[in-house]
């Protein structure tokens, strides 16, 4: 899989993140690479992406995914796309170097590009200041799972965050408390403290959206409003 990233085996599927209360206003399109292999057969990322953490090739995706996603901003002004950046990335001093240098080299393209930080990898003192300087340039930086990743509330308080994303288990599987406290009702309000757009995932079903929508979250993602796909033209 590692070689298929670094001979142009490598594309992308886009997934709409929309507003809650009119799902036809697109906030962006978030990114998942494609591995295509030798045989042509086309790979998701859950199934190549444990693979490439465990062998040290997580950056080679990373930084490749990135110009792919530049280059298709590039193409269409009217575009906002999201790629997801490892924190374990964010926080290597090197790797994070090239990585903003792929973004300054194109910071005309940074007011459109949302970097979306998987935490697979605790975010450090480090990866917050970098997060800081990346947003300098007009980037927009969201926490991906929150609630399952890495980040405690504690230390998400110190993440200079524009958009919060609800790790989907924790959607569709909303807990009352004897008090009648809702579980989604308070992460939602808790990420409110951090950034202003809180996007619950995994959206499958109405059912589903009711409880995004009472929970307070601003915007939605999920299977509801379509599966991950080819952008028109790509």
């Amino acid at each position: 899989m590692s070689k298929a990233v670094s001979d142009r085996g490598l594309s992308f599927a886009a997934q709409k993140v929309s507003q809650i209360d009119v799902p036809e206003e697109v906030l962006y399109w978030e990114c998942f690479a494609r591995i295509s292999d030798a045989r042509g057969v086309v790979h998701s990322a859950s199934t190549f992406a444990p693979y490439l953490e465990s062998s040290l090739a997580s950056f080679d995706l990373d930084a490749r995914m990135l110009d792919l996603v530049l280059s298709r901003l590039a193409k269409d002004q009217n575009l906002v796309l999201g790629c997801n950046i490892s924190a374990a990335n964010l926080s290597d001093r090197d790797h994070w170097k090239q990585i903003l240098r792929q973004i300054e080299r194109r910071s005309e393209l940074a007011s459109r590009l949302i970097l979306e930080i998987t935490e697979t990898y605790p975010l450090v003192n480090e990866g917050v200041e970098r997060l800081a300087a990346v947003r300098a340039l007009g980037c927009r930086v969201a926490i991906d799972n929150f609630g399952a990743g890495m980040a405690t509330p504690a230390r998400l308080l110190t993440v200079p965050a524009d958009i919060i994303k609800i790790e989907p288990s924790l959607v569709r599987n909303v807990r009352i408390s004897e008090k009648g406290q809702n579980s989604l009702q308070y992460l939602v309000g808790f990420a409110s403290c951090v950034a202003p757009i809180i996007v619950a995932e995994g959206i499958e079903t109405e059912e589903h959206l009711d409880a995004a929508r009472a929970s307070g979250a601003t915007h939605v993602q999920g299977f509801l409003f379509g599966k991950p796909a080819a952008l028109p033209n790509q």
